[in-house]
Order: C-alpha cells, then structure tokens, then sequence
C-alpha cells in the first residue's frame, strides 16, 4: 500500500519523479558549470583589458569563488541527493570539483603573459632593479620611488651615450635574497633579467634598519656573463660598502640626499664597466691601467658604493692573467704574481671572498704547470698541483659559492687532476670523470655553456690518453659545439684534427685544421692573437697532414699485401 501523508496526499519529492529529476538534474549542472566558469572567465576579461593580477588579488578571487562554489555545492546535495547513498554524494561531489578544478586550468592556459619589460637598445645601459629591504618593514612604494629618483639623477651625470631605466615596480627580482650566503634564484632570474632588458649591468640596493632606527643602504651591482666570457665564474651580483641614511628613510629630504649621495659615487661605476667593455673588445692592458686607476681612487678617497675595492681587485687579478697569457718568461711570472696578489688582498668574508679564492687556484695552477702549458712530465710543481686539487674540491662543494662557481670549480679540477695524469704523477681513480659529469649534470645557467664546452675538452683528453680515440673525438666535438672563444675552438679543432690524423681519417682532419686555421683568423681579427701564431700553426698543420697522409697509404698497402 502506498504512503499517504495527512493529507492524502503522495511524497512528491524530486527524487520520486524520474523524469522531473533528470530534468531539474541538467539545469543544476549546467547552472553549477556556468558559475564555476563564470569568476575565471570574469578574471580572464579584467587582465585582457588591464594589466595582469598581482599574485595576491588573483587568489583571493580564487578562493573567494571557491568559497561560494563550496556552499552552492553543499546546498544541491543537501537537497536534491540529501538521501542517496554516500557513494552518490561523493560522485556529486567530485564532478564539481571537476568542473571547478577544470574552469581554473582554463584560467591558467588562457591567461595573458604579462608584458615584456622595455629592452635597452645602447651598448652601456645601466638597468636600476629596485632596492629591498632585508627585514621586509620598509614601504615597497617608497622602496620603487627612491629606485625611480636614482635613476633620474643618474641619467644626467653619466655620459649621454649610456641610458639608465628604472624597471622598480615591473620586475620582480628577489633582491632581498641580497642578504643571503646563497641565493641562486636571484641569480638565475637576473640571468634572465639582464637577457631580456639587453643591460650592460643591473643595479639593485638592500635596505636595512637596526633597532636604533637608523637606516642603511648597501648598493650592489650584478656582473653579466656575456661581459667575462673567459671567467663566468664572476657572474654574479656584488654588495659594495654600506651608506648611512641619517634622517631616516621617511623623510622625504634624506631620500633625496640618498639619491644624490649615491648618484655621486656612479662615476666609479661608470669606469668599471668601461673597463669591462674594454677587456671583453681585446685589450686587457688598457683595461688594467683603468682598474688600477679606479683601485687608487677608492683607496684615496676611502669612498664605498657601488664598485668596493675588492670588487676591482678580484677583476683586476683576471685582466692580469689575460695579459700572462701572451707572455713567457719573467714577464709571465711577473704578470702571475701581481694577479695572486690582488687575490690575497681580498678578505675570505668579503661578498667576493669565495670568488678570489676560486680564482687563486687558477692562478696557483697557472703558475705550477709553466709557460708550456704541456704538463709533461718532468716540467710541472707536482705539490703546487696537488694543493690546488684539495683546494677545487672543496670549492667544488662549497655552499656559499654560486652555481657558476661550483661548476667552475669542478671544470678546473678536472683540468688539474688531468694534468697530473699526463704528468704521471698520479693513476686515472675516475675523478676527471666525476669532475666532468658534475658540469653535465648543472642546470643550464647563462655563463654555463663555456665550462661545458672546456670540461668536455678535459674529457676528451682523458679519453685520448686512455687510447680511446673514438670517445675522445666525441667529446671534443662536442666541446667545439658549446664552446664560443676562437682561441680555445681553434686548439679543439687542432686535436680533433691530430685525433682523426691518428684513426687515418684525413677528410675529417682536413676539414678540422681548416677550422682551426679560420678561428684563428678570428682570434686575430679580435686582438686575441697575432699573425706569427695563425703562420705557425699553417706550417705545423701542413707537416702533420703530409706525415700521417704517408702513414695511412703505407699502411692501406701493408693490408692489401696480407
């Protein structure tokens, strides 16, 4: 019998009615997918006609409309599913997270990327990044003013060739990560920074108050890659010497005294990256007598900034070893000693401690193997090696070094160690090989493709000297693919030509010393190398074609008479 109620009346529930259910069932759903679509949609139609939203705004609308799903959501089971099974409450419950998660991924894919930042068009342009604050209770507007202000004042005392932009406000660099030991993603999104603006250098500033209230700005300034390519292990940014705000950051008056204090000491900056674009065009000695000019100054007015004095000690000590480079004898040793000594001179707390401290390695290899470069037995300081492959495998760990640092690290400890196996001062135990895999294995970094390029080289030797000529013509191959320096792709191209010389694979080196010889012809061009050594190396390359083209027909002769 059926159940009437009081009335006489039949239950006319939604769920006794099929056919009315299935119909109020597709209006609930299509009503709950327009409002899980709607706030994306409404999101995505504010950012196409402004600007993107900030982080913070877009989540709270997010989670506002979530909200407001949730309890739409609990409302429909309640009563159109309140007494069905708890399986079918659970499905109702995950196709509307379906359907909301779904509207978000939309909003995802379909968003607008923000707008690219306003490249720099100059050879010398200076990019203002904005200032920090490293306890995070300073005004991010008055941070983005004072940034804005510095740039202005700048512009007018810098040479008119040179522009500077403030982009405080539009990029959103991680400047108080400043203040950390570590802080690989500053550097990386730098990285990208400095790509994407075209800067010759980026400048940035960490602010900081002490319990007193007093105010201190650090300046800092950040190293681009394409700047050093023979040492991308000093990529980086760089804190230079405190300044003091006496009035307090609030007050409009020390902010402008701020600004004029610190556009005051700009011209030792200006200098330093004329320096820089001195030494990457060819002409270190040039870039030197800059430096050490800079280095006097700062040292005679005992002014800090933007350029602190290890900063030009740790970039003269390279200048100097640049300039070794093409010289033998005394001069060479001088040049050498004079680099190490700038190294010492830094601080190891310094922001450029480890740096130097890297580079003194450099130096002290340089100095262990001679002028020839060889390693051959009997000509290198086998304690000085070893006390530089100690040394590189703990900076090859260090976590206060960069990424960059580490990888350099790891690229001239393979170059050591490799050293002294040709030397015969120690067996092959496999640490060329792990030294090597570590610069494979490091995330691609600008500045990165040169040290994989010279860690392939080293391994290529290595495999050469194991007798494995196929894997080493692999490996320097592959060291000529990533590597960008003339000089050192025309000695790559040089043993990949010996390589294939010795496996009777004449067309192969033939077409290596040709490359050799029209990097060479480049280097040349550059400054980086003179005519005696392209002469020199035609005559050498001659020789050995002829001998090995000798060779490989006695021996094609020798077989067919077996």
């Amino acid at each position: 019998m059926p159940d009437h109620g009081p009335d006489g009346g039949s239950d006319h529930r939604p769920d006794s009615a099929p056919d009315g259910g299935h119909r109020r069932s597709l209006w609930l759903w299509a009503l709950l997918g327009l409002f899980a679509a709607c706030v994306p949609c409404a999101l995505l139609v504010v950012e196409k006609l402004g600007s993107a939203l900030p982080p913070v705004p877009l989540v709270l609308a997010v989670l506002a409309a979530l909200a407001g799903y949730v309890l739409a959501v609990q409302a429909v089971v309640g009563e159109w599913f309140g007494q069905r099974p708890r399986r079918v409450r659970f499905l109702v419950w995950s196709a509307a997270a379906v359907l909301f998660l779904g509207s978000l991924a939309l909003l995802l894919v379909f968003r607008p990327p923000p707008p690219p930042l306003t490249r720099m068009s100059g050879a010398r342009d200076l990019a203002v990044a904005g200032f920090a604050a490293e306890s995070g209770r300073q005004d991010r507007q008055v941070l983005d003013d004072v940034a804005a202000a510095f740039a202005h004042d700048m512009a007018a005392r810098i040479p008119a060739a040179t522009a500077v932009r403030s982009y405080a406000g539009e990029a959103s660099l991680p400047l108080a990560q400043l203040a950390d030991t570590r802080r690989d993603a500053l550097e990386r999104k730098t990285a990208r920074f400095a790509d994407e603006t075209n800067a010759e250098m980026v400048i940035a500033g960490l602010v900081s108050e002490d319990q007193a209230g007093q105010t201190t700005l650090r300046p800092a300034v950040y190293v681009r890659a394409d700047q050093i390519p023979d040492s991308p292990e000093l990529t980086g940014w760089f804190l230079g010497e405190p300044v003091l705000i006496a009035r307090g950051w609030e007050s409009a008056r020390a902010r402008a005294q701020l600004t004029g204090e610190l556009t005051r000491r700009i011209d030792a900056l200006t200098q330093f990256v004329d320096a820089l674009d001195t030494w990457r065009n060819g002409s270190p000695a040039h870039a030197g007598r800059i430096l050490t000019t800079l280095l006097d100054a700062e040292q005679r007015n005992h002014a800090g900034g933007f350029v602190p004095p290890d900063l030009v000690r740790l970039f003269h000590g390279h200048v100097l070893e640049d300039q070794a480079y093409g010289e033998s004898g005394p001069g060479r040793e001088r040049l050498l000693e004079e680099a190490r000594s700038e190294y010492l001179a830094i601080r190891r707390d310094s922001p450029a401690g480890r740096r130097a401290a890297l580079s003194l390695q450099g130096n002290a290899y340089r100095r262990a193997i001679g002028p020839t470069h060889s390693c051959t037995p009997g000509t290198v300081r086998a304690t000085d090696l070893a006390q530089v492959s100690k040394a590189l495998r703990l900076l090859a760990v260090d976590p206060g070094m960069t990424e960059l640092g580490r990888m350099k690290a790891n690229a001239n400890l393979a170059q050591v160690e490799q050293c002294r196996i040709t030397a015969r001062l120690v067996k092959d135990d496999g640490t060329v090989e792990r030294a090597v895999r570590a610069v494979r294995t490091t995330p691609d970094l600008t500045g990165a493709a040169d040290l994989r390029a010279f860690a392939e080289s080293v391994a290529a030797v290595n495999a050469a000297g194991r007798g494995d000529l196929a894997a080493a013509v692999d490996r320097i191959r592959a060291a000529i693919a990533h590597g960008q320096d003339p000089v050192q792709r025309a000695v790559w191209h040089g043993l990949l030509a010996s390589w294939s010389l010795e496996r009777c694979d004449l067309t192969t080196a033939r077409k290596a010393q040709q490359d050799a010889l029209t990097q060479l012809a480049a280097a040349e061009r550059a400054g980086r190398a003179d005519s005696a050594l392209v002469r020199r190396n035609e005559e050498a390359f001659a020789t050995e074609l002829r001998q090995a083209e000798e060779r490989c027909a006695q021996a094609d002769k020798t077989d067919e008479e077996r």
